[in-house]
């Protein structure tokens, strides 16, 4: 099966538009999934919101997470 790459000119509607192209009441609840809260403005550009939101989040740790599980307890599934 052939492996085709998609560019951003071959989708019908960019991001920013799917975005605008919600319900208010949909962009609402979206977004309150991901930050936990509703927003606490409604900007007349829902693109920038979201760059905004972007803006406005730290960037995750690039070091790997300290395994809790270095040895697993002896006698444990894992330990096969």
């Amino acid at each position: 099966m052939a492996h085709t790459t998609l560019t951003l000119e071959d989708c019908p509607t960019s991001s920013a538009d799917a975005a605008a192209d919600l319900p208010a009441a949909v962009f609402v609840e979206r977004w309150r999934l991901i930050t936990g809260e509703p927003p606490a403005a409604m900007l007349s550009s829902r693109s920038e919101m979201l760059t905004l939101l972007v803006e406005s989040t730290p960037a995750a740790p690039l070091e790997p997470p300290v395994s809790a599980w270095k040895h697993p307890p002896a006698g444990s599934r894992a330990d096969r």
